[in-house]
């Protein structure tokens, strides 16, 4: 199996196959202030205590954080347990860029 790290452009069309999650690993408050659309909230902290019996079957794991580092931490985690995981790029704050940028231009 292997690891990615995505640039946020694609991760629309990686969320569209089948058998695929998005975990936001940041901590629920941060969560609840806004967070990108069909996203499940496991903090990290509670992550590194679940990791190890992990048992859900998804073909692709999309982990993103407040700015990449513990997401991809968490992928390359999940890719020693036979998971096809994907970090997304510059995390939720890199998604903030990216969502204002295409709503600056159109």
């Amino acid at each position: 199996m292997s690891f990615s790290i995505i640039p946020i452009r694609d991760l629309e069309t990686i969320m569209k196959k089948p058998g695929t999650i998005l975990i936001d690993l940041r901590d629920e408050e941060d969560y609840q202030k806004g967070h990108i659309r069909g996203a499940k909230n496991i903090p990290y902290e509670r992550w590194q205590i679940e990791k190890e019996t992990w048992t859900h079957r998804y073909t692709t794991v999309i982990f993103y954080c407040e700015r990449g580092n513990q997401s991809m931490y968490a992928a390359k985690e999940m890719n020693k347990q036979g998971y096809f995981a994907i970090s997304i790029a510059g995390g939720y704050q890199g998604y903030r860029v990216w969502r204002a940028a295409q709503d600056h231009c159109g």
